[in-house]
């Protein structure tokens, strides 16, 4: 790796701007939100870095659904500790057509090994890599930003081997530093509370759980 993973450093959030491939594949995600999830672009006719420009009008599920949904939404925002019951294929069936498809036995696999929510640990890469379209998720497979400071995004940010390394990577890095009681950054196990460590951005836990609830919803 071209940067040395530091486990005691602070993750901060940053998009380093989409590639070239973002562009090329704008219309398939246009595709994917009117035809697979129903949803329509916001009124700015863009992308948020976070994925969406608005998610708002989203119900997200609860109870067990087709998904293997195990528990709802806002029960997941509450404690990212919740096991998401999602298998591989559920993750992938809302990743079909992104930069991130195929990940889902990685997001499910990090899930069972660290007890991080497969959900949140996918909102969370969507969140940071617009979907795996990010300069930093393709030239560096590095899905959450991190080590990717505010003042020098790319060229801090940490370079995995592949992107499924970077997922177990960031997970395990949660679960020690941010998800247990005396761990580095540890503020509770609720979205809003890892926001509160985990970013800069003031509205970072808001557009995650946007887009956790986009993954969640029928």
């Amino acid at each position: 790796m071209s940067n040395k993973i530091d486990i005691n450093t602070k993750i901060q959030s940053s998009f380093e701007g989409p590639s070239k491939s973002y562009y090329q594949t704008k219309t398939r995600f246009d595709e994917i939100l009117k035809n697979k999830l129903g949803i329509g672009k916001g009124a700015s006719s863009e992308y948020s870095v976070s994925g969406y420009s608005d998610l708002s009008g989203i119900t997200p599920t609860s109870n067990t659904n087709n998904y293997g949904i195990a528990s709802s939404v806002n029960s997941i925002y509450d404690n990212v500790r919740l096991s998401s019951g999602a298998s591989a294929a559920a993750i992938d069936e809302k990743l079909r057509g992104t930069e991130l498809e195929g990940l889902g036995a990685s997001f499910a696999k990090a899930e069972a090994d660290y007890g991080v929510n497969a959900w949140f640990l996918t909102g969370l890469a969507i969140h940071e890599s617009g979907y795996g379209t990010s300069k930093i998720a393709q030239d560096k497979n590095n899905l959450f930003g991190y080590q990717a400071y505010d003042a020098t995004p790319y060229a801090s940010a940490a370079t995995f081997s592949s992107k499924s390394e970077s997922i177990d990577y960031v997970a395990k890095y949660l679960s020690e530093a941010y998800l247990t009681p005396g761990g580095t950054y540890y503020n509770g196990t609720s979205v809003d509370s890892i926001g509160q460590r985990y970013a800069t951005d003031p509205n970072w836990s808001s557009k995650v759980k946007k887009l956790m609830a986009n993954l969640l919803s029928a």
